[in-house]
This record gives C-alpha cells, sequence and structure tokens, in this order.
C-alpha cells in the first residue's frame, strides 16, 4: 500500500543538509561489530556532539531492543542522543545545537581574550 509519508531516508537526508548548512556535520556512523548504534553522529564547532536515530513519521524505537539499549548507554557517557522523525524534528534539533555551537564558541573566544 503506498503511503505519502517521508521514508527514512528523506529525514536522514534533511537532517544532513540542515546540519551542513549550519555549518556542522553530520556523519554516518556505522559501527562494524555493533548493530543497534544510531543513525548519525553530529558535530558542531566548540565541541558539540550528538547523537541520532532516525525513525520514519509514526515509528519509535522499540522498547527493550538494541537501539534503546545504545541511546541509553549513550546518554550515561553524557552524550545526548536524539530519535527523529520528521523535518520539523530536524529543524528544532538542528537550530538547538547551532545556537549551542555558536555559545560555546563565544565563550571559547571569552577564554582567550581574559588569558591576553
Amino acid at each position: 500500500m503506498p503511503t505519502n509519508k517521508p521514508l527514512e531516508k528523506s529525514i536522514e537526508n534533511v537532517l544532513r543538509k540542515a546540519v551542513e548548512d549550519e555549518g556542522g556535520v553530520c556523519l554516518k556512523w556505522v559501527c562494524p561489530g555493533h548493530r543497534g548504534v544510531p543513525d548519525r553522529m553530529i558535530l558542531f564547532p566548540g565541541g558539540i556532539i550528538a547523537f541520532v536515530e532516525l525513525k520514519r513519521p509514526g515509528a519509535k524505537v522499540k522498547a527493550g531492543g538494541l537501539q534503546e539499549w545504545w541511546r541509553e548507554k549513550i546518554q550515561s557517557f553524557g552524550f545526548p542522543c536524539y530519535e527523529i522523525s520528521t523535518a520539523e524534528h530536524v529543524k528544532n534539533l538542528v537550530s538547538y545545537l547551532s545556537t549551542q555551537s555558536f555559545m560555546a564558541q563565544m565563550a571559547n573566544a571569552d577564554d582567550a581574550e581574559s588569558d591576553d
């Protein structure tokens, strides 16, 4: 049965482009020997890192599954891990991470000035 809902791949492309447009990188995360890791690792200047599990709209990470285990493990190390399923989620996440990046860069610049 055909659907008009975007596929996971189309959400992934929207995420990659949005991150790159804001000056970050959106890496496909493939970890041989470790199934269930998040789909993407996002890096922004200023030491901003986030992991993203992509789902098509309406789909969720299965409770008790490997993807949930990895999300909890990554978060236990202090890294953010998000589940994204819509273009609106992408927009909100990229805006948030880009703002964090800007604030971190400004703080680093202020620290460098005070050292002079």
